[in-house]
């Protein structure tokens, strides 16, 4: 990223050996949280009405005198993985089965859906029922079954 900041500025021109020297004092940024693309941004913002007399005194200086102060420690510690609640029997109809509710329900996801399905003598099957598809549509159109 030091060696690319020539082609924003020609006066902040380095070489290798100089970038180098910089490498470490440039690391702290990163270290720190900050991007390179924002790290760029402070070493090319605000420069010098007269220009840049030593590309490497001037980056050296923002790098060592606007290093943005260190995060604080986090007092509290990390927020913890959900415990997960234990097995709560379904109210629903048929043998007693248990499952893992994830609020307060009392019916699993299975009962829950049966209980929505319409139940009006008209009504199609349920798509769980194993009912052919062609028999469905003609119940569904009314149509007399293909026996």
């Amino acid at each position: 990223m030091l060696l690319s900041l020539r082609h924003s500025r020609r006066e902040l021109h380095l070489g290798v050996p100089e970038a180098r020297a910089l490498a470490a004092d440039a690391a702290k940024w990163l270290l720190r949280g900050v991007t390179p693309a924002d790290l760029r941004l402070v070493l090319l913002a605000e420069r010098p009405h007269d220009g840049v007399r030593s590309a490497v005194g001037f980056l050296r200086y923002r790098l060592v005198h606007k290093l943005p102060d260190a995060p604080e420690p986090a007092s509290a510690p990390p927020p913890s993985a959900p415990t997960p609640t234990g097995l709560v029997t379904c109210q629903g109809p048929g043998e007693d089965h248990a499952f893992r509710p994830v609020a307060d329900e009392t019916h699993c996801a299975p009962c829950r859906r049966a209980a929505a399905q319409p139940k009006s003598p008209g009504s199609p099957s349920a798509p769980n029922d194993h009912t052919p598809w062609r028999e469905r549509f003609t119940v569904i159109n009314g149509a007399p079954s293909p026996s």
